[in-house]
Order: structure tokens, then sequence, then C-alpha cells
């Protein structure tokens, strides 16, 4: 009788041959000197802990230190859309073209050309697909940054933030064409950690046109997310064209790249018309220990017609969602919910969804910045209300965390004539908004409604809301004009005092800075015993100073007093002057890299007032000047209860 070791290998052999049989020959004959195992150090990525040594100051240390030498204005934010994939930077040979060369411009683009850098030497992982105007972040971004450093910082990129200005620089750092940072890293290939952010927050097409940027001789981990990438966008084609570079292991119960090789190699089988091999390849990974029910119920079902009992998924992957369409079965009814962000823009233009799921998938979408407002309103605008469901908005029986309800108050504003009924309404809207995460889209896609309306005594109790809603637009004169109208009236109250403090963080014309006047502002409300004053004090404090809008010392006098102004833990102490030194070398790559570190997952409102402070202060040492304003104008906002609604 044959031994299990024997046994165990002739099946792990037989899998890796049916995997093959899913690529093109020339690919099939290029593994044969490594079909059995997965090449070190392709592991799943694993996320540092990050450190919480060393004692916790208030103030940043040496803030000044870093204030930029000149005052260049960086490249104006705005949602990045790749080009079409060209490798910017060629690898492994020497160039013989000019440092610069010129391409045509993207069709139905602004831009006549775009200027590329070319160099030299470097690895796939310099590969970009943005110019300087697209926002691009220079190709000496990495200089004087530790590869080990970025690969640790760059796994761990913080997507979906709710924050605009976080979702635009993580984007232009991930499609900036780079020199590699030199020294030692983990294994991982840049390029591939790369790709993996910009899956998980999203972006599959500029993914995909990334990852063909960097040339045919692709890393496993790279081919693994080529692969996902294009599932996600729909091309079959080249996602089991990618095969050719995934060994296909021999552990798929253990080993993340060889069950993903395994389920690729049985959907590329399916969908080259060869049912019986994919079946063969089904049963040789259950044999190798594969639990995965969901996954042999629907390729069961796309290849044999059978349909095997599985859960419902708590996820919806980009290889569950092949095999959903592959099986012909519907999604499951959460699926705005539980799909990979990779996922959404697909699902935006699936036909075969209701209304109400296509609008769940649109809020979703505009959460992670894949679409801006103005296509959300579109979405907003789809589904059919009765009139009993408009006159009723405030008593509807349609939860108030419904997407559909936030559609309703949308239409209900596109159809309110008096004052006071637009004025409810406008306040609704914004109020429902920012309990669910939508603010910033809501703005957007109300923004024709609110320019269209002229600041007036009858719209004075909306004065607050608009103020500060064209303050996160981005228009300081529209809401110097709404504040107008709030100045117009004896006592401008807390909200007042507030928008003031946002005009001057975000640059706006309210009142300049007078130092002595403003600290003395921030000085009462610290000492005010009141929890929400002081906590928007001692924010607007260290941001001012982060901008180098410095108050007097009594102002840290009285932070020191007012401790519970500065709720939850501060990053490290190291991370925070990791960070400080990146913005005073100017090093802008690892600045900014640095800065969505330490602001988190959750966004700079979320975030402890130091790390926002030192991040705003770093941004602008690296000349990022209007960035670190956006930045400290999304943390005080958060802070900030005046015109929420």
């Amino acid at each position: 009788m044959a031994s299990f070791r024997a046994r165990q290998g002739r099946r792990a052999a037989g899998l890796a041959l049916l995997v093959s049989m899913a690529m093109p020959v020339p690919a099939l004959l290029a593994q044969e000197a490594n079909i059995l195992q997965a090449p070190a150090g392709m592991e799943p990525m694993r996320q540092p802990a990050p450190s919480s040594d060393g004692p916790q100051r208030i103030v940043p240390p040496g803030y000044g230190a870093t204030t930029p030498a000149s005052g260049l204005s960086s490249p104006d934010m705005r949602a990045v859309s790749p080009a079409a994939p060209s490798q910017l930077f060629p690898t492994g040979r020497q160039s013989s073209e000019p440092a610069v060369r010129m391409l045509s411009a993207v069709p139905g683009g602004e831009r006549s050309d775009i200027q590329i850098g070319t160099l030299s030497g470097v690895d796939t992982s310099s590969v970009g697909l943005i110019g300087v105007q697209e926002g691009s972040l220079g190709t000496a971004m990495w200089e004087g940054a530790s590869r080990a450093d970025i690969e640790t910082y760059l796994m761990r990129l913080p997507v979906a933030s709710g924050s605009p200005v976080m979702d635009d620089l993580a984007r232009r750092l991930l499609l900036t064409g780079a020199r590699a940072p030199e020294g030692a890293g983990g294994g991982i290939p840049l390029l591939a950690a790369r790709l993996n952010r910009l899956l998980a927050a999203g972006q599959a097409e500029a993914a995909m046109q990334l990852a063909l940027a960097g040339g045919a001789n692709r890393s496993p981990l790279v081919a693994v997310e080529l692969a996902r990438a294009s599932l996600a966008a729909g091309d079959d084609n080249r996602a089991c064209a990618a095969l050719a570079d995934i060994p296909p292991g021999n552990d798929p119960a253990r080993n993340d790249m060889a069950a993903f090789a395994v389920k690729l190699s049985a959907y590329c089988q399916i969908v080259a018309g060869n049912p019986e091999i994919a079946n063969l390849t089904l049963d040789l990974a259950r044999e190798e220990g594969l639990n995965d029910a969901l996954f042999f119920s629907l390729a069961g079902q796309a290849a044999a017609g059978i349909q095997l009992r599985a859960p419902e998924p708590n996820t919806l992957g980009i290889v569950d969602a092949a095999f959903y369409r592959l099986a012909g079965r519907d999604l499951p009814d959460n699926v705005a919910e539980i799909a990979e962000p990779a996922l959404l823009p697909g699902l935006l233009r699936d036909g075969t969804l209701s209304d109400a799921v296509r609008l769940a998938v649109a809020e979703r979408a505009a959460r992670y910045d894949l679409i801006d407002g103005l296509e959300l309103a579109t979405y907003y605008r789809m589904p059919s209300f009765t009139e009993e469901q408009m006159a009723g908005l405030l008593t509807s029986d349609i939860p108030e965390t419904s997407p559909l309800r936030r559609a309703m108050i949308h239409q209900a504003i596109g159809t309110a004539v008096a004052a006071d009924d637009r004025i409810r309404l406008f306040k609704l809207a914004f109020a429902t908004a920012e309990s669910a995460g939508l603010y910033y889209p809501t703005i957007e896609a109300l923004h024709g409604e609110l320019g269209g309306m002229t600041p007036s005594e009858a719209l004075r109790p909306m004065a607050a809301s608009a103020t500060r809603a064209f303050l996160a637009l981005g228009e300081p004169r529209k809401a110097d004009e709404w504040f107008a109208l709030m100045q117009s009236a004896p006592g401008l109250g807390r909200d007042g005092r507030e928008l003031a403090a946002l005009m001057r963080v975000a640059g706006g014309t309210a009142a300049g800075f007078d130092s002595e006047r403003v600290s003395a502002e921030i000085i009462a409300d610290l000492r005010s015993g009141e929890r929400k004053a002081q906590v928007f004090a001692a924010c607007e404090a260290m941001l001012l100073d982060a901008l180098g809008h410095s108050p007097t010392p009594a102002v840290w006098e009285a932070l020191l007093d007012a401790r519970g102004a500065l709720p939850g833990d501060a990053p490290s102490e190291a991370l925070l002057n990791q960070l400080q030194m990146a913005g005073h070398k100017k090093a802008v790559g690892e600045t900014v890299l640095l800065t969505l570190d330490v602001l988190g997952s959750n966004g700079p409102g979320a975030a402890h007032p130091r790390a926002a402070a030192q991040a705003t202060a770093s941004l602008k040492a690296a000349n990022l000047e209007s960035e670190a304003r956006r930045l400290a104008l999304e943390a005080l906002l958060a802070r900030s209860y005046a015109g929420r609604g």
C-alpha cells in the first residue's frame, strides 16, 4: 500500500496539473520548474500592531521647527481618474529616453498633455498612472525613506476614512510613479502592496491598469492582485491569463495563495467550456482539505448545474461574486453591505438590482469616494414615492437610517418652494447625512440647490448650516456671505464662535488672526467646564499652532488644567516624531504615508488632536499647504456642532 505521503504528493501534483490546465501553454511550460511550491514570503499580509510606548505629551513637540521654507502651493485636490496603462519606468535596463517625455492626453480629459518622467535601473514598484497635473507626488517622493518602513505603513494604509483629503492623498500616493525607497524590505513587492490597498479602497480599474503598467514579468503576489482586480472589473480573459504567474501550491487548506489559485483555475476552466476538468479540480481541492462551502456550492452549480447547500456569506469577496455571476445565482439581498469594496462600481452598473439596493450600493460607494455627490444625487432621484409618503415625510414608516429616507428628503428639497420648508428639509438632510457618514457627498449632491439660494432675512435660520456646508465644500467666499447674514443680528452665540474659528482654519475671511483675542476665546472655552466647548477649543489651539498661528502661552497653561479636553490615546511618541522629521526634511511620500497612518481609518475627526495637529504641521512643512488646511478644517469640523442641522 502506498504511504500517506506518497498519496498526498500525487493529489498535490494532480491539483497542480489541473490548475495549470487553466493557463495558456507557454505559461504552463514556464511553471514546470516550480509547480508544487508557492514561493517563500507569499503568506497573507499581516498588519503590525501599532506601538503605544513612551509618555504622551499634550502639545506636539517642536512646533515651528517644521515651518516650510517656501509657500509653494500644492496641486489642487481632486479625484484622480487613471489614464490608459503605460509603463512609466521600464525595468531591468538603462534608459536611453529623455528624462521627461510627453504622452497624449486621455480622451475627454482637460489636459492637452502629461509630463512623465523616465527612470532607469529601477524595479516595477516605480510604475505609476498619474502626472504632475493630476496630483502626482513626484518621482522622488520616497527619497530619504526606509523601504522597510514604507512597506510596513503601506500595507496598513487606511482606506474609506470618510475624509475627502485623506482619500485624495491616499489615491495620489498609490498612483504616483516614483523611485523605490532604499534599503532592504520584508519581501513584499511594493507594487503588490499598492495594488492591495487600491482594491481595498474599491479602485479595481485603477489597480488593474497599474498592474499592467508594471509589465509582463510579474511576481506571484502582483499576479494575484491583477487577477482580483480583473475579476472585479469583469475582465475574465485578463484574470485567467494572470494564472500563468501564480504558483498553484500544494496546500489550499492552509495557504491563501494556493486556495486562490485553485478557485481561479476552476473558474477559468468553466469559463473556457471545460466543466469536466473543473469538476476534477473541485474533487481534488476537497481531498486537499479546502473548506469553503459557498465556493463548492457556486462552482458545482456553474460546472454541473448541481446546487449544494451553503450558508449565506457574511462577506462577499471578488471570487465569490464572480462565481455568483457564472452560476447565474441571485446575489444576496444584503449585497450592498457585505460586498468587497472593489465590487461596488460593478454593482452600480448592475441593472438587475432593485433601485433600493443600488441606492444602498451608491451610498457605500460615496463613502469610499468612488462616486461624487453629483452622481449620488442621480441615485437619490431613482426611487419612486407616493404622494402620501412625500406628504408624510416626517412621520413616514421608512426608517430614519434607511437610504430610501435620505432619497426622499433629497427629492423633497427639489420640489419645496416655501422658505420654511426648504430650511427644514436642508437641516434634516444635513443631520441625517452626518449620522450616516455621508455629510461630504450630501453637500456635494445639494450644491446646486445651495448655490441657487441667496442669503436673505427669510433664510437666516439656515445661515449656520449654509456657512458650514460651503466651508466644507471649499468655497470660503460663499461661506462668508452666509456668515455675514449671521453677523447682522445681535449676538452670534456659540454657532458664531465656532464658525469663525472654522473660517480662520480654512483660510477664510472671518477676522483673520488676532492672537490675543483668539487666545482669550480659547481660554474661555477651556475654563467653561463644558466638555464639548473644551474639546473644540483644545483642537482649535493645536491646529492653529500647526498652521503657524501661535496662541499665547496662557492657552497651553489652560489646556494643562483642562485635561479632559484631550480624550483618547495619542499615537506613540516615536511615530509622531517620525512624522515630524519627515515633514522637516520635506520627504513628501513618507510625510503623506505617516499622516494617513497616524490619523487612522476613522479620519481626522476621530483622531487624537495631537495626531491631527502633527499631521497638519508636517504636510505644511512638506509644501502641501492646501492639504494641510483641508485636514485641519476636517478635524475641527468634526468637533463643531455649529450648523449641523
